[in-house]
């Protein structure tokens, strides 16, 4: 085996420092350097990253409480209103009320009256008939004539005893 010729080390030796070193020269100057530029790249990438998710993170914190506190200050709000309505429906339901008392009172106090004038009209055509018939009972059963007055107070006599 021409490997373990002892007289083919020296070359051999030789050769594997140059193309070890020729091989760490590339390396050193040519690959090495990109892969530190793309692992500083790829880390200065995830370091923005980072800091951008953090700075969205606090944007949506802060968000999160200017929302919270706008729904505090709609709901509270919204509570106002709804009280303030509440207060307008019962004031204009109690005023409707009063005014529907008002006019009820009224028409029964109209009908009332004209009730109590129906009754008195009644009772005026009732003595007046009633009259007309003691006057003609009187003629037909006694066989004298009774004036209209005498024959009303009679009537009136005996509707108020």
């Amino acid at each position: 085996m021409p490997q373990m010729e002892f007289g083919d080390y020296v070359p051999q030796i030789v050769w594997l420092v140059i193309a070890f070193g020729t091989l760490y020269f590339l390396m050193a100057q040519w690959a090495l350097p990109r892969i530190a530029d793309i692992l500083e790249a790829r880390q200065r990438r995830l370091d923005h990253d980072l800091e951008s998710a953090e700075r969205l993170r606090d944007e949506a914190t802060q968000t999160l409480a200017e929302y919270n506190a706008a729904i505090s200050a709609a709901r509270g709000e919204s509570e106002l209103i709804l009280s303030e309505t509440r207060g307008n429906i019962q004031n204009e339901i109690k005023r409707r009320l009063d005014d529907l008392n008002v006019r009820l009172e009224r028409e029964v106090a109209e009908s009332e009256a004209r009730i109590k004038g129906i009754m008195a009209q009644a009772v005026g055509e009732l003595v007046v008939a009633a009259s007309d018939a003691a006057r003609a009972a009187t003629e037909r059963l006694a066989g004298f004539e009774v004036s209209e007055e005498r024959a009303r107070a009679a009537v009136e006599t005996v509707r108020n005893s």
